[in-house]
């Protein structure tokens, strides 16, 4: 960059030069029409031979004057051109010490610039393709920083998908009087809005959910049903064989997203929260993760619009309290807690709607309500069948067991056939 700008500025220093002197030379040669000889002959003479020019010069003027003794005019021009000839012998010597000096500067730049790695380089390329190379790498820079924010973003989204729940322990609901009311519930919001029947939860599904927890192989579901089993005993010791009955009554929402019923007021919350740390505390212990650590708030969830994405789509954004404000005080009935599964969140669902069980525990005999017609003409034809079942087996076995018994009869009658023959003619012989 250096040598280019040293150059550009010799140039139009040698320019602005030329230039001077091609003006002086015009205006020395225009001033007077007897000069322009003169003139061009202190153009062509040396300095050193200017004085022998110049006196010829005068007497050749004196002689044309006629001897008058007076400068004619044509000697004060030439007087006039030789000192303008100093001068411009002058402006040169000074304009050689600069040219000089700036040769010598030119020279120990160059040396200097010698050294650089670009100094046989063109600049104006180099810039070029540096402004180019720039670009370039700020284009990469910002490609790698949005690709690494990628896949930072993606490893984090996995992360988080490893670490979401899929298991979780379930309070199961088979009080057919809590199921009526929740039947009757999802048919009042369904009759005010009809887009909403994909947001109810099947009867069969109906549960509270005491922990939620990530199983993230066969070898950590096995670990979990262990701690599972071990917290039966615990559970059983905070009971002291106290039946717990868990009243629903009342409905509230979360951020107007899922529609659920609440527990009543009562001890019996402050129970099932108990229940809820002591399985925390054994699958903690076993090395389990056991989701966050937000407070528990146990809830019977009957609807959530998560459950088909299409109503976004539909403008169905939130559920309007408006309706189920005839249910919002409903006492819907109490359910026993007798038995806590472990469930899967992905795996296909039971035919009755109920989640995949891993394992269950009871804490105590069922006292539910009587059971209805179809139940106990279920139980009837399952006990029917089992003795049908089971005497054909026996007919089965007593008649494999006598065709075993005749086929070691059979071989015993022919030994005593033979022995008796024998005898006798022993005893013929005899006689």
């Amino acid at each position: 960059m250096v040598p280019r700008v040293l150059r550009a500025l010799r140039f139009l220093v040698g320019t602005a030069a030329t230039r001077s002197q091609r003006v002086a030379r015009c205006s020395t040669a225009t001033r007077s029409p007897h000069g322009i000889k003169a003139t061009m002959a202190v153009r062509e003479c040396p300095a050193r031979d200017w004085e022998s020019h110049r006196l010829g010069a005068e007497e050749a003027a004196g002689g044309e004057s006629g001897g008058s003794g007076e400068p004619s005019s044509y000697a004060s021009q030439l007087q006039m051109d030789s000192d303008g000839c100093h001068s411009m012998e002058q402006k040169k010597k000074q304009s050689k010490k600069q040219k000089k000096e700036l040769c010598s500067l030119d020279g120990s730049i160059r040396c200097l610039m010698m050294e650089m790695p670009f100094a046989k380089a063109d600049i104006e390329n180099e810039f070029n393709d540096n402004c180019a190379l720039h670009s370039n790498i700020k284009k990469k820079r910002k490609r790698t920083t949005g690709t690494e924010n990628e896949g930072e973003n993606l490893i984090k989204k996995k992360k988080k998908k490893q670490d979401r729940p899929n298991y979780f322990i379930s309070l199961p609901i088979t009080n057919p009087k809590i199921m009526d009311g929740i039947k009757a519930l999802q048919n009042t919001i369904i009759k005010k809005d009809c887009r909403l029947s994909k947001a109810m939860v099947h009867h069969g599904s109906l549960h509270v959910t005491l922990l939620v927890m990530h199983l993230s192989s066969e070898e950590v579901i096995d670990k979990a049903i262990g701690a599972f089993l071990e917290s039966k005993n615990l559970i059983e010791e905070l009971l002291q064989e106290k039946r717990l009955d868990v009243s629903f009554q009342g409905i509230d929402h979360f951020r107007n997203q899922v529609g659920f019923v609440k527990l009543a007021d009562g001890d019996h919350e402050a129970t099932l929260l108990k229940i809820a740390e002591i399985v925390k505390k054994v699958f903690q212990e076993k090395g389990i993760l056991t989701g966050d650590d937000k407070a528990l708030k146990p809830h019977l969830t009957f609807m959530k619009l998560s459950k088909s994405p299409k109503l976004r789509k539909q403008g169905v954004k939130t559920i309007d309290p408006a309706l189920y404000d005839s249910f919002k005080s409903h006492y819907f009935g109490d359910e026993l807690l007798n038995r806590l599964d472990l469930c899967s969140m992905m795996k296909k669902k039971q035919p009755n709607g109920y989640y995949h069980c891993e394992s269950s525990i009871t804490v105590g005999e069922k006292r539910g309500p009587e059971p209805d017609d179809a139940e106990l003409l279920s139980l009837s034809k399952r006990l029917v069948e089992n003795a049908v079942l089971k005497a054909v087996q026996q007919y089965l076995e007593e008649t494999q067991n006598k065709n075993r018994q005749t086929d070691c009869e059979s071989p015993v009658k022919t030994e005593e056939a033979a022995t008796g023959n024998s005898k006798e003619s022993e005893n013929d012989n005899s006689k």
